[in-house]
């Protein structure tokens, strides 16, 4: 993408609304906006870490990008070098630096990506998936097919999601197996994969969460959960890093998703009467996604089925700190008809670079 290109895709004028911007943002991809007045003079920036504040302090998200942006952000002089840019993003903690000229308009972007060679180092910890569901949802796929073998494009689902981990540096993989176990594991019965496959037997269906009691003597460390059937597009990294400077025991990794009511809700407070036309509202949803600590397992009964909302409660019973991670990028939900098949129109215009 050159250069101009991105910066336009990147600035937002100060009086869109919250829920627009994070649209652009999402499409540019870059973690970051540029807020810009009438004149196109830089007013602030706007980046992922400022809206997890805004949707965990519940802001309203109808209102102007100006009520959450950084109103003082660090920028430098288009003619600065690039070492200037580089020690002020280890300086401060930042990962993008705007050039402005004397008028205070943006005209380059600094990432921190430009600056340092991208570098995927390797993670230790765990990824584990849970893949033993029926996956009913899928019905008749899943009549010959477990869920994660379902094919999106050319490889499983259950690749699909593995892949995008291995890009980022983790090379550990545990899948909790219960329905048609044997057709994954003929899948995965090779030694020329870049990463390692375990596996957990589930005897009899243990719900969305019981498998992890079988984990006790394979997980010693912070470990990632996922389900089987979801895709969320986001640094992995800082989600972990995330959840270790809260001391969080678990962190739930919740999307910004939009619901319209398709129809004029009717409002009566006391002789006042109105008519709003399809309204629509904006929920923190759980993704399906989590980061947990060792220290759960051994609160979930073994070989009792259990869901998730059960071993929340159980984290929380037992004194320990729960979280929530806002993230308001890509999530692919295929665990149903419709959205699968969005999923791969989706995939499609990806890969195409619509």
């Amino acid at each position: 993408m050159r250069q101009a290109e991105l910066l336009e895709k990147v600035k937002v004028k100060h009086d869109v609304s919250i829920v627009r911007a994070l649209e652009q943002m999402d499409q540019a991809a870059r973690q970051i906006l540029l807020v810009t007045g009438d004149n196109d003079r830089l007013m602030g920036t706007i980046t992922d870490g400022d809206v997890r504040r805004a949707l965990l302090e519940g802001v309203d998200l109808h209102t102007p990008v100006t009520g959450i942006m950084n109103s003082h952000p660090r920028v430098l002089p288009v003619d600065s070098p690039r070492d200037a840019a580089r020690r002020l993003m280890v300086e401060q903690g930042i990962r993008h630096v705007p050039l402005v000229d004397t008028e205070g308009r943006v005209v380059d972007l600094v990432l921190w990506q430009d600056i340092f060679l991208p570098r995927v180092e390797s993670r230790s910890e765990a990824v584990v998936i849970m893949a033993g569901g029926q996956g009913t949802r899928l019905d008749p796929f899943t009549k010959i097919l477990p869920k994660p073998m379902i094919p999106l494009r050319d490889k499983p689902i259950v690749e699909v999601i593995m892949d995008r981990f291995c890009g980022q540096g983790f090379s550990r993989f545990i899948l909790c197996l219960g329905y048609k176990a044997e057709i994954v594991r003929l899948y995965f019965n090779d030694d020329n994969r870049s990463y390692r496959t375990e596996f957990v037997q589930e005897d009899t269906p243990l719900g969305t969460a019981g498998a992890l009691s079988l984990l006790m003597e394979r997980v010693d460390e912070t470990f990632i959960l996922t389900n089987c059937d979801i895709i969320v597009e986001l640094d992995y990294i800082h989600l972990l890093e995330y959840h270790r400077e809260n001391n969080y025991a678990l962190t739930v990794v919740g999307t910004l998703k939009e619901f319209v009511v398709p129809y004029g809700v009717l409002h009566m407070e006391d002789e006042a009467f109105w008519i709003e036309e399809k309204p629509n509202f904006h929920f923190l949803v759980n993704t399906g996604l989590y980061v947990l600590e060792p220290a759960v397992l051994p609160l979930i009964p073994k070989g009792v089925r259990a869901d998730m909302p059960e071993v929340i409660a159980a984290v929380r019973k037992a004194g320990m700190r729960i979280g929530a991670y806002p993230h308001h990028g890509r999530w692919f939900d295929v665990g149903q008809w419709e959205e699968y098949q969005r999923t791969l129109r989706l995939f499609e215009t990806i890969d195409s670079g619509e």
